[in-house]
């Protein structure tokens, strides 16, 4: 990367030292692409008057003379597409990263894998990494680009002055960016009326949080079905519990020890099929056989669902489409101009033997 260097005065004593300054810092203090930058500096037409001069003024403040190279710095940001996800343990997300993985390929790119932890703020550090390595474009998936997560405006910003941005998560006002989420309204209402046609009529639901705005639109818009087929929502039929299996067990056990046996519910649906691995294998030390004693529901559609015992019912949020459709928005956000706008795709029912289809409809109490 290409620069040169200024004179800056620092503290109180008024030292002069020597920094750097690039095509990069020029974009972000204009509040542009660095493809405008670089077509500024050519003379290009296509720029805007006012965006002109405003890149102008800053690239005169700064005393900024690019090189040959740099002038061709439009042209020079890598073929690589960063992947921002929690780490893979999920196999959600190993099916989302391989999906982009094979799209960004297919488009003549490579995609590198950068994981965080679901509880840890947007660190500077890890966008600074993201810039440094002049990547063609950043998706991020799931919770790391939850609403709530500290740091998350900011990292937009600076992210969307050097590259596009996509994030494969619930579109919410606060990402300025493009969207490509699945269907959340009905994953939940197609676990419900299914159930519901089958003569449940307590129905639970286990896993995720009510805390965290993006992760309980999947309870919230169960809670929602529920009323609108006047079925009950009692309290002590929504446990949070989180994401994995040993949250499921933990779930399953918390709210039927805390209910009467006469209130237990007749059918469970789980935020994901791990939380509903979890719960199967609870209800089965709690001597209950599936489907009969207790109907079960996942999310996700996972590889393992069919082989389940019974083989799990399950809803599938397609995220191999998602993916592609990620890396295909990305590549088409290459002429430089920002978009934002959502994009969503269907979730589909896949019924198996857990959820007491084969058994017809039952007048449950």
């Amino acid at each position: 990367m290409e620069s040169i260097r200024k004179s800056r005065t620092v503290g109180s004593g008024g030292k002069s030292v020597m920094g750097k300054i690039t095509i990069y810092d020029i974009a972000r203090e204009a509040g542009v692409s660095t493809a405008t930058v670089t077509r500024v500096l050519s003379g290009h037409p296509s720029v805007r008057a006012d965006t002109r001069e405003r890149v102008q003024r800053i690239i005169d403040a700064h005393a900024y003379t690019p090189s040959a190279s740099a002038r061709d710095l439009e042209g020079r940001s890598t073929r690589t597409i960063g992947i921002v996800m929690p780490p893979v343990i999920n196999p959600y997300f190993t099916r989302l990263y391989n999906a982009a993985y094979e799209e960004a390929q297919a488009n003549g790119y490579y995609a590198a894998l950068f994981q965080m932890n679901e509880n840890q703020p947007i660190r500077r550090e890890l966008v600074d990494e993201l810039i440094r390595r002049r990547l063609g474009g950043v998706i991020f998936a799931g919770n790391i680009w939850s609403s709530e997560r500290s740091g998350l405006k900011e990292a937009l910003e600076r992210l969307r002055n050097y590259m596009p941005v996509v994030a494969v998560c619930p579109p919410a006002t606060q990402l300025d960016c493009i969207c490509v989420h699945s269907d959340l309204v009905g994953c939940s209402r197609l676990p419900v009326r299914h159930l519901h046609t089958l003569g449940h009529r307590r129905i639970a639901f286990i896993g995720g949080s009510m805390r965290l705005s993006d992760a309980s639109r999947r309870g919230q818009n169960f809670l929602e079905e529920l009323r609108a087929l006047d079925l009950p929502d009692d309290p002590a039929y929504h446990v949070d519990c989180g994401y994995d299996a040993e949250g499921g067990e933990r779930a399953v056990l918390r709210m039927l020890t805390n209910l009467d046996r006469r209130r237990w519910p007749t059918a469970l649906i789980a935020f994901n099929d791990l939380v509903a691995l979890g719960a199967m294998k609870q209800l089965k030390q709690m001597g209950l056989r599936l489907p009969e004693g207790m109907a079960i529901i996942g999310c996700d559609n996972q590889f393992f669902c069919p082989y389940t015992d019974p083989p799990m019912t399950s809803v599938d949020l397609h995220p191999e489409e998602m993916a592609r459709s990620a890396v295909r928005e990305l590549l088409l956000s290459h002429d430089g101009d920002a978009k934002t706008f959502s994009m969503m795709r269907d979730a589909t029912l896949v019924v198996r033997e857990s959820c007491g289809a084969r058994l017809g409809y039952r007048k449950l109490g």
